[in-house]
Formats: structure tokens, C-alpha cells, sequence
């Protein structure tokens, strides 16, 4: 048992990656493609751009062009903060599962699990640490539910 135990999950991990990256471009090509025909067709009912930007002004032209949208990136504070602690627990647990398996398995070769862990427990911890700082600042600064400086700047 050597490096097989390693090249194996690697390699598997590789590949899905790339399905996964071709699926996603492919899957954004037709949301692009069928968004673009859509605007064409908007654009030649309404006459004119200014008709568009008309229609666009009004309460259900600016619903139906939210619903429309290809992504909606998250930009809520509270929604991003989340995130990175969600994704440093997730790398704190698997760098647990890491570092047991460096301890478990005694062969030549085992300390890679053991670098991997430190690493992955390395990069959960700084996830962790900035939410949490990103958490505490938005909060002192008013903006976790998502109002910018709503009242002005907060200096104390």
C-alpha cells in the first residue's frame, strides 16, 4: 500500500472536477444563449429601446427582469459571513479526518496525511477567525442587514 492509496481519490477528484466544469460552462452557454434570443424578441415586441427602458422602469418590468437574471450573486453580509464559516467547519472536519488517518496508518509513506490535515485545519481555523472578525466589524459598523451606512458611518 503506497502511493495508490493517494493517486487513486486524486485522480477520481480530477476527473469529477473537470465533468463538473465542463457541465457548468455548457450550463451557462444555454442560460447566456436562451437570456440573449429573450432580449431579442423583448426588444422587437416593444418597437424600441426606449420602449424597453420604459417597460423596464415600471414595477413588473423590473420584477420580471429580476427573475430573469442569469445569477444573483450573494451580497448579503450575513449570507457571506455564513459562508466562510460554514466552509471552515467543513475544512476543520476534514482535516480531523486527515490527521486520524496519518495517525491510524503506519506505512513508509503516511506523514501526507498528516501535512494535508495541518494544512486543511490551518485554512478551517483562518475561515473561522475571519467570519467571525467580519461578523463583529459589520456589526459595529451597522451593516448586517445588508444598509450600507444606512444612518452614516458608525466611529466610536
Amino acid at each position: 500500500m503506497g502511493s495508490e492509496v493517494i493517486i487513486a481519490p486524486a485522480a477520481f477528484t480530477m476527473v469529477a472536477f473537470i465533468v463538473w466544469t465542463i457541465a457548468s460552462g455548457w450550463q451557462r452557454h444555454q442560460q447566456i444563449k436562451r437570456m440573449a434570443e429573450f432580449n431579442g424578441r423583448l426588444v422587437e415586441r416593444l418597437g424600441s429601446v426606449k420602449d424597453v427602458a420604459e417597460f423596464l422602469q415600471t414595477e413588473g418590468g423590473s420584477k420580471m427582469l429580476n427573475s430573469l437574471t442569469i445569477e444573483r450573486a450573494s451580497t448579503s453580509v450575513r449570507e457571506r459571513v455564513l459562508r466562510g464559516a460554514a466552509f471552515g467547519v467543513v475544512c476543520i472536519a476534514v482535516s480531523i479526518g486527515f490527521l486520524i488517518l496519518g495517525r491510524i496508518f503506519t506505512w513508509k509513506d503516511h506523514e501526507g496525511f498528516t501535512v494535508i490535515g495541518v494544512i486543511a485545519l490551518s485554512l478551517g481555523l483562518g475561515f473561522v477567525v475571519s467570519a467571525a472578525v467580519s461578523y463583529f466589524l459589520a456589526k459595529g459598523l451597522r451593516i448586517l442587514d445588508g444598509n450600507v451606512y444606512a444612518n452614516g458611518p458608525v466611529l466610536r
